[in-house]
Protein backbone atom coordinates (compact mmCIF):
# COMPACT_ATOMS: atom_id res chain seq x y z
CA UNK A 1 0.00 0.00 0.00
CA UNK A 2 1.38 3.38 -0.95
CA UNK A 3 0.31 6.61 0.65
CA UNK A 4 1.29 10.09 -0.37
CA UNK A 5 0.22 13.39 1.03
CA UNK A 6 1.02 16.95 0.06
CA UNK A 7 1.49 19.07 3.17
CA UNK A 8 0.69 22.66 2.39
CA UNK A 9 2.26 24.16 5.54
CA UNK A 10 -0.82 26.23 6.32
CA UNK A 11 -1.66 27.13 2.70
CA UNK A 12 -4.53 25.95 0.57
CA UNK A 13 -3.72 24.49 -2.86
CA UNK A 14 -3.56 27.15 -5.54
CA UNK A 15 -6.88 25.93 -6.93
CA UNK A 16 -9.28 23.14 -6.01
CA UNK A 17 -8.26 19.99 -7.93
CA UNK A 18 -10.34 19.46 -11.05
CA UNK A 19 -9.43 16.35 -12.99
CA UNK A 20 -11.30 17.58 -16.06
CA UNK A 21 -9.17 20.70 -16.52
CA UNK A 22 -5.91 19.65 -14.89
CA UNK A 23 -3.62 21.88 -12.85
CA UNK A 24 -4.16 25.62 -13.02
CA UNK A 25 -2.11 28.39 -11.43
CA UNK A 26 -3.96 31.70 -10.97
CA UNK A 27 -2.25 34.97 -11.73
CA UNK A 28 -0.17 36.27 -8.83
CA UNK A 29 0.23 32.87 -7.18
CA UNK A 30 3.29 32.53 -4.98
CA UNK A 31 5.95 29.99 -5.91
CA UNK A 32 5.11 27.76 -2.96
CA UNK A 33 1.54 27.49 -4.29
CA UNK A 34 2.94 26.40 -7.65
CA UNK A 35 5.06 23.72 -5.92
CA UNK A 36 2.05 22.41 -3.97
CA UNK A 37 -0.16 22.35 -7.08
CA UNK A 38 2.44 20.46 -9.12
CA UNK A 39 3.12 17.99 -6.28
CA UNK A 40 -0.62 17.34 -5.88
CA UNK A 41 -1.08 16.53 -9.56
CA UNK A 42 2.05 14.41 -9.80
CA UNK A 43 1.69 12.37 -6.59
CA UNK A 44 -2.07 12.33 -5.99
CA UNK A 45 -3.58 12.38 -9.48
CA UNK A 46 -0.78 10.50 -11.24
CA UNK A 47 -0.09 12.99 -14.02
CA UNK A 48 3.33 12.79 -15.66
CA UNK A 49 5.77 15.67 -15.49
CA UNK A 50 5.28 16.27 -19.22
CA UNK A 51 1.48 16.41 -18.85
CA UNK A 52 1.79 18.90 -15.98
CA UNK A 53 4.30 20.98 -17.91
CA UNK A 54 1.99 21.19 -20.93
CA UNK A 55 -1.04 22.10 -18.82
CA UNK A 56 0.84 24.89 -17.07
CA UNK A 57 2.94 26.07 -20.02
CA UNK A 58 6.19 25.23 -18.20
CA UNK A 59 9.38 23.48 -19.20
CA UNK A 60 9.48 19.86 -17.91
CA UNK A 61 12.77 20.63 -16.14
CA UNK A 62 11.00 23.38 -14.18
CA UNK A 63 8.35 20.89 -13.09
CA UNK A 64 11.12 18.50 -12.03
CA UNK A 65 12.80 21.22 -9.94
CA UNK A 66 9.50 22.03 -8.20
CA UNK A 67 8.98 18.34 -7.36
CA UNK A 68 12.51 18.14 -5.95
CA UNK A 69 11.77 21.16 -3.77
CA UNK A 70 8.57 19.50 -2.56
CA UNK A 71 10.59 16.48 -1.42
CA UNK A 72 13.51 18.45 0.03
CA UNK A 73 11.25 20.73 2.09
CA UNK A 74 8.97 17.88 3.26
CA UNK A 75 5.99 19.41 1.47
CA UNK A 76 5.42 15.93 0.13
CA UNK A 77 5.64 12.85 2.32
CA UNK A 78 5.63 9.40 0.73
CA UNK A 79 5.11 6.15 2.61
CA UNK A 80 5.16 2.64 1.20
CA UNK A 81 3.71 0.07 3.52
CA UNK A 82 2.89 -3.59 3.26
CA UNK A 83 0.07 -5.09 5.36
CA UNK A 84 1.07 -4.73 9.00
CA UNK A 85 -0.13 -8.03 10.51
CA UNK A 86 3.00 -9.99 9.60
CA UNK A 87 5.39 -7.38 11.00
CA UNK A 88 3.27 -6.94 14.13
CA UNK A 89 3.33 -10.67 14.88
CA UNK A 90 7.07 -10.71 14.33
CA UNK A 91 7.52 -7.71 16.62
CA UNK A 92 5.49 -9.34 19.41
CA UNK A 93 7.52 -12.55 19.14
CA UNK A 94 10.75 -10.57 19.13
CA UNK A 95 9.86 -8.57 22.24
CA UNK A 96 8.82 -11.73 24.07
CA UNK A 97 11.97 -13.67 23.17
CA UNK A 98 14.26 -10.77 24.04
CA UNK A 99 12.42 -9.87 27.25
CA UNK A 100 11.99 -6.21 26.32
CA UNK A 101 8.95 -3.95 26.57
CA UNK A 102 8.43 -3.44 22.85
CA UNK A 103 9.87 -4.17 19.42
CA UNK A 104 9.18 -2.33 16.18
CA UNK A 105 9.90 -4.39 13.05
CA UNK A 106 9.84 -2.77 9.63
CA UNK A 107 9.36 -4.75 6.39
CA UNK A 108 12.34 -5.66 4.24
CA UNK A 109 13.42 -2.97 1.80
CA UNK A 110 16.27 -2.05 -0.50
CA UNK A 111 17.29 0.65 2.02
CA UNK A 112 16.99 -1.07 5.42
CA UNK A 113 18.89 1.63 7.33
CA UNK A 114 16.64 4.43 6.06
CA UNK A 115 13.48 2.37 6.64
CA UNK A 116 14.48 1.49 10.19
CA UNK A 117 15.62 5.05 10.88
CA UNK A 118 12.28 6.43 9.71
CA UNK A 119 10.39 4.03 11.99
CA UNK A 120 12.62 4.97 14.94
CA UNK A 121 12.00 8.68 14.29
CA UNK A 122 8.24 8.04 14.23
CA UNK A 123 8.42 6.11 17.50
CA UNK A 124 10.49 8.83 19.14
CA UNK A 125 8.00 11.46 17.98
CA UNK A 126 5.23 9.60 19.80
CA UNK A 127 7.19 9.69 23.08
CA UNK A 128 8.32 13.30 23.14
CA UNK A 129 6.50 16.00 25.06
CA UNK A 130 7.51 19.62 25.56
CA UNK A 131 10.31 19.67 28.11
CA UNK A 132 11.27 15.99 27.68
CA UNK A 133 14.86 15.20 28.69
CA UNK A 134 16.34 13.31 25.73
CA UNK A 135 19.74 11.63 25.56
CA UNK A 136 21.40 10.54 22.33
CA UNK A 137 24.53 8.57 21.48
CA UNK A 138 26.29 8.71 18.10
CA UNK A 139 26.79 6.74 14.87
CA UNK A 140 25.56 6.32 11.29
CA UNK A 141 22.30 4.71 12.38
CA UNK A 142 21.39 7.53 14.77
CA UNK A 143 22.43 10.13 12.20
CA UNK A 144 19.89 8.54 9.85
CA UNK A 145 17.24 8.67 12.59
CA UNK A 146 17.91 12.36 13.17
CA UNK A 147 17.57 13.02 9.41
CA UNK A 148 14.08 11.53 9.55
CA UNK A 149 12.95 13.51 12.59
CA UNK A 150 10.42 16.17 11.60
CA UNK A 151 9.43 19.35 13.45
CA UNK A 152 6.49 18.75 15.78
CA UNK A 153 4.41 20.72 18.23
CA UNK A 154 6.76 19.93 21.12
CA UNK A 155 9.47 22.36 22.16
CA UNK A 156 11.88 23.17 24.96
CA UNK A 157 13.54 19.75 25.13
CA UNK A 158 16.64 19.06 27.21
CA UNK A 159 18.99 17.21 24.86
CA UNK A 160 22.15 15.57 26.19
CA UNK A 161 25.09 13.68 24.71
CA UNK A 162 25.40 10.16 26.15
CA UNK A 163 29.00 9.46 25.08
CA UNK A 164 32.14 11.38 24.20
CA UNK A 165 33.19 12.30 20.71
CA UNK A 166 35.17 10.64 17.97
CA UNK A 167 37.88 12.19 15.85
CA UNK A 168 37.10 14.55 12.98
CA UNK A 169 37.39 11.79 10.35
CA UNK A 170 33.94 10.62 11.41
CA UNK A 171 32.04 13.86 10.92
CA UNK A 172 28.27 13.88 10.53
CA UNK A 173 27.69 11.13 13.08
CA UNK A 174 29.22 12.68 16.19
CA UNK A 175 27.13 12.98 19.34
CA UNK A 176 27.48 16.75 19.52
CA UNK A 177 26.38 17.09 15.88
CA UNK A 178 23.26 15.02 16.50
CA UNK A 179 22.46 16.97 19.68
CA UNK A 180 22.79 20.22 17.73
CA UNK A 181 20.58 18.95 14.88
CA UNK A 182 17.84 17.86 17.27
CA UNK A 183 18.05 21.19 19.09
CA UNK A 184 17.48 22.98 15.79
CA UNK A 185 14.42 20.81 15.11
CA UNK A 186 12.71 21.51 18.43
CA UNK A 187 12.58 25.26 19.24
CA UNK A 188 13.72 26.48 22.62
CA UNK A 189 15.65 23.33 23.44
CA UNK A 190 18.64 23.34 25.79
CA UNK A 191 21.61 21.31 24.55
CA UNK A 192 24.19 19.70 26.84
CA UNK A 193 27.44 18.66 25.17
CA UNK A 194 30.04 16.23 26.49
CA UNK A 195 33.40 17.86 25.73
CA UNK A 196 35.54 14.73 25.87
CA UNK A 197 36.69 11.88 23.61
CA UNK A 198 34.77 8.61 23.62
CA UNK A 199 37.78 6.36 24.21
CA UNK A 200 41.15 7.41 25.67
CA UNK A 201 44.54 5.72 25.87
CA UNK A 202 44.40 4.39 29.42
CA UNK A 203 42.21 4.34 32.55
CA UNK A 204 44.31 7.02 34.29
CA UNK A 205 43.55 9.52 31.53
CA UNK A 206 39.88 8.57 31.67
CA UNK A 207 39.85 9.12 35.42
CA UNK A 208 41.31 12.60 35.08
CA UNK A 209 38.83 13.56 32.33
CA UNK A 210 35.80 12.19 34.17
CA UNK A 211 36.98 13.97 37.33
CA UNK A 212 36.66 17.31 35.54
CA UNK A 213 33.58 19.13 36.86
CA UNK A 214 32.34 20.05 33.38
CA UNK A 215 32.55 16.47 32.12
CA UNK A 216 31.06 14.93 35.27
CA UNK A 217 28.16 17.42 35.19
CA UNK A 218 27.48 16.63 31.51
CA UNK A 219 27.47 12.88 32.23
CA UNK A 220 25.13 13.37 35.20
CA UNK A 221 22.80 15.40 33.01
CA UNK A 222 22.82 12.69 30.33
CA UNK A 223 22.14 10.00 32.95
CA UNK A 224 19.04 11.93 34.04
CA UNK A 225 17.44 11.56 30.59
CA UNK A 226 13.85 10.35 30.39
CA UNK A 227 14.29 8.94 26.88
CA UNK A 228 17.56 7.73 25.33
CA UNK A 229 18.35 6.91 21.71
CA UNK A 230 21.23 4.50 21.06
CA UNK A 231 22.52 2.41 18.19
CA UNK A 232 23.77 -1.17 18.32
CA UNK A 233 27.16 -1.76 16.73
CA UNK A 234 28.59 -5.04 15.45
CA UNK A 235 32.10 -6.46 15.76
CA UNK A 236 33.06 -6.57 12.09
CA UNK A 237 35.94 -4.61 10.55
CA UNK A 238 33.49 -2.20 8.89
CA UNK A 239 32.04 -1.06 12.23
CA UNK A 240 32.43 2.69 12.75
CA UNK A 241 34.73 2.42 15.76
CA UNK A 242 37.08 0.14 13.83
CA UNK A 243 37.06 2.13 10.57
CA UNK A 244 37.66 5.38 12.41
CA UNK A 245 40.66 3.96 14.25
CA UNK A 246 39.07 4.48 17.67
CA UNK A 247 39.35 0.74 18.30
CA UNK A 248 42.57 -0.78 16.97
CA UNK A 249 42.93 -4.18 15.34
CA UNK A 250 44.53 -5.38 18.58
CA UNK A 251 41.59 -4.00 20.59
CA UNK A 252 39.16 -5.85 18.32
CA UNK A 253 41.12 -9.08 18.67
CA UNK A 254 41.07 -8.88 22.47
CA UNK A 255 37.40 -7.94 22.53
CA UNK A 256 36.45 -10.89 20.32
CA UNK A 257 38.59 -13.24 22.40
CA UNK A 258 36.73 -11.94 25.43
CA UNK A 259 33.44 -12.88 23.77
CA UNK A 260 32.28 -9.44 22.61
CA UNK A 261 29.43 -9.56 20.09
CA UNK A 262 28.62 -5.86 19.85
CA UNK A 263 28.65 -2.42 21.42
CA UNK A 264 26.13 0.15 22.54
CA UNK A 265 26.98 3.75 23.39
CA UNK A 266 30.69 2.86 22.93
CA UNK A 267 30.57 0.08 25.55
CA UNK A 268 31.07 -3.56 24.52
CA UNK A 269 29.11 -6.62 25.66
CA UNK A 270 29.09 -10.39 25.14
CA UNK A 271 26.26 -12.70 24.05
CA UNK A 272 24.84 -12.67 27.58
CA UNK A 273 24.91 -8.89 27.82
CA UNK A 274 27.93 -8.71 30.14
CA UNK A 275 30.54 -5.93 29.77
CA UNK A 276 33.67 -7.03 27.91
CA UNK A 277 37.23 -5.81 27.60
CA UNK A 278 39.73 -3.36 28.95
CA UNK A 279 38.09 -0.53 27.00
CA UNK A 280 35.45 -0.18 29.74
CA UNK A 281 37.63 1.91 32.10
CA UNK A 282 38.94 3.89 29.11
CA UNK A 283 35.47 4.94 27.90
CA UNK A 284 33.88 8.34 28.51
CA UNK A 285 30.14 7.69 28.46
CA UNK A 286 27.24 7.08 30.81
CA UNK A 287 27.75 3.78 32.63
CA UNK A 288 25.71 0.61 32.12
CA UNK A 289 23.95 1.26 35.42
CA UNK A 290 23.08 4.80 34.37
CA UNK A 291 21.80 3.66 30.99
CA UNK A 292 19.60 1.02 32.65
CA UNK A 293 18.14 3.67 34.95
CA UNK A 294 16.82 5.77 32.04
CA UNK A 295 13.05 5.06 31.83
CA UNK A 296 12.90 4.48 28.05
CA UNK A 297 15.94 3.43 26.03
CA UNK A 298 15.30 3.03 22.30
CA UNK A 299 17.91 0.89 20.53
CA UNK A 300 18.08 1.00 16.74
CA UNK A 301 19.80 -1.54 14.47
CA UNK A 302 19.41 -2.49 10.81
CA UNK A 303 20.64 -5.59 9.00
CA UNK A 304 20.77 -9.29 9.77
CA UNK A 305 24.53 -9.05 10.37
CA UNK A 306 23.61 -7.35 13.65
CA UNK A 307 21.41 -10.21 14.92
CA UNK A 308 23.91 -11.46 17.53
CA UNK A 309 24.65 -7.91 18.66
CA UNK A 310 20.93 -7.19 19.09
CA UNK A 311 20.47 -10.24 21.30
CA UNK A 312 23.45 -9.30 23.46
CA UNK A 313 22.26 -5.69 23.70
CA UNK A 314 18.83 -6.80 24.90
CA UNK A 315 20.43 -9.00 27.54
CA UNK A 316 22.31 -6.03 29.03
CA UNK A 317 18.98 -5.00 30.56
CA UNK A 318 19.40 -1.49 29.17
CA UNK A 319 17.04 -1.77 26.16
CA UNK A 320 13.33 -1.04 26.47
CA UNK A 321 12.38 -0.61 22.81
CA UNK A 322 14.10 -2.17 19.79
CA UNK A 323 13.60 -0.85 16.25
CA UNK A 324 14.92 -3.18 13.56
CA UNK A 325 14.07 -4.77 10.22
CA UNK A 326 12.43 -8.02 9.25
CA UNK A 327 15.61 -9.75 8.08
CA UNK A 328 17.38 -9.08 11.38
CA UNK A 329 14.30 -10.12 13.37
CA UNK A 330 13.89 -13.43 11.54
CA UNK A 331 17.59 -14.21 11.76
CA UNK A 332 17.87 -13.63 15.49
CA UNK A 333 14.60 -15.46 16.25
CA UNK A 334 15.90 -18.44 14.27
CA UNK A 335 19.15 -18.30 16.27
CA UNK A 336 17.21 -18.13 19.55
CA UNK A 337 14.93 -21.07 18.75
CA UNK A 338 16.13 -24.27 20.47
CA UNK A 339 17.39 -26.95 18.09
CA UNK A 340 15.23 -30.14 18.34
CA UNK A 341 17.10 -33.14 19.70
CA UNK A 342 16.81 -36.61 18.26
CA UNK A 343 14.97 -39.22 20.32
Amino acid sequence: MARCCAMSQGRAPAVAPDERTGPRIPAGAEQIDVVIEIATWFYIHGWSQIQIARALGLDPSTVSRHLKRARDESIIHVEIRRPADQSLDLARALAEHLGIARAVVVPDSDLPLETVASAAADHLDGLLRSGTHLGISWGHTLAAVVRHVRPASVSGLRIAQLAGGLDESTSGIQGHELVRALGATYPGSRMRYLHAPAIVDNPDVAGVIMGDSTVSAALADAAASEVALVGIGSMDQEATLARGGHVTAEDLRRLREGGAVGNMNTRFFDAEGRPVGDLEPRTIAVSWEQLRSIPTVIAVAAGEHKAAAIVGAARTGAVDVLVTDELAARRLLADLEPVPTAD
